[in-house]
């Protein structure tokens, strides 16, 4: 409590209540000393917010990597795969598809299993193209000359007989992404001629299958699209050679024609009905798994009209 005597200002001691000059630490009657007032109120709350802001700028940032890990597919090496480039080359690649099986390739369960397929292998092929062009980087090549892609594109349009704005419309692509292409391709390709195969053409697969094995064991792959696991069978004749087992889209009249052939010949030769048939499109030949009790019992291969037992 303070207080005014002539000029000089005053105040009382909460202790004994005794008069003091306002400026005493201790009081001239009794001793006690007086209570000290906080002198940083304004610094402390500057304190607080500098806290809060950090957190703050914390969450911001934990969000914003989040968005960057959502829009991306996957990492090989640190370099990201963006879920845009991956749905961009999964559309390209179905519209053609389409173009060549027509539209219900990917339509109904079937077309789902198509479509689930086609990520998968696109995503895998991605992969290997940055495995491919990283490697082709640290060897020196990274460039395609102008004029070679500009012989390309113009190659490919005269054969096809295409403009570009047929390029767009009927493939799903541009000319730049065409050029974008064909430059990533002839780099590989120069890459794997001059620095992997050296001009070894007799051997190229098995020198390519032991150099591409260690390149992809040393390099860190992340993946983070989730795809559903794909159901078609694996190859039952294609251990390391014909296509390699990987399934591909098929015709569906092929695959319906495929489909009774298999049922038909199983049923006159076992005398059993009520057994479905699973068709798959190996590249190398089309396969017809019969499937009782969701087990393959027999593998069928077909080939122009007939079936022949595995």
């Amino acid at each position: 409590m303070e207080s005014n005597s002539g000029r000089i200002k005053t105040v009382i001691c909460p202790s004994c209540d005794g008069e003091n000059e306002k400026k005493v630490r201790f009081c001239v009657h009794c001793g006690n000393p007086f209570p000290r007032k906080k002198r940083f109120p304004f610094r402390n709350r500057y304190v607080l917010i500098g806290v809060i802001g950090l957190i703050f700028a914390g969450t911001i940032l934990s969000f914003s990597m989040g968005r960057l890990e959502s829009n991306l597919v996957g990492k090989v090496n640190g370099e990201g795969i963006t879920r845009k480039e991956l749905s961009k080359r999964v559309e390209r690649t179905k519209k053609f598809y389409e173009l060549r099986y027509g539209q219900n390739l990917f339509q109904g369960e079937g077309g789902k299993e198509n479509l689930n397929r086609l990520k998968t292998d696109i995503l895998d092929e991605m992969t290997t193209e940055k495995i491919l062009l990283q490697e082709a980087k640290s060897a020196g090549y990274s460039s395609a000359p102008d004029e070679e892609i500009a012989k390309q594109v113009e190659a490919i349009k005269k054969k096809y007989s295409l403009s570009d704005d047929d390029l767009k419309q009927k493939m799903g692509v541009s000319i730049e992404d065409l050029r974008e292409d064909l430059q990533k391709g002839w780099i590989i390709s120069q890459f794997l001629e001059k620095a992997v195969l050296k001009g070894d053409q007799q051997n190229g697969k098995v020198v390519f299958a032991q150099w591409f094995t260690k390149a992809k064991a040393k390099a860190k792959i992340e993946t983070y699209e989730k795809l559903e696991p794909v159901l078609t069978a694996k190859a039952s004749c294609c251990g390391n050679g014909c296509g390699g087992g990987r399934a591909q889209p098929l015709d569906p009249e092929i695959e319906k024609e495929a489909k009774a052939k298999g049922l038909e010949y199983y049923e006159k030769k076992t005398q059993k009905k009520g057994s479905t048939a699973r068709v798959t499109n190996f590249g190398c030949h089309i396969q017809v798994d019969i499937i009782e009790d969701g087990k393959v019992v027999v593998s069928f291969t077909y080939r122009q009209g007939q079936v022949q037992e595995i």
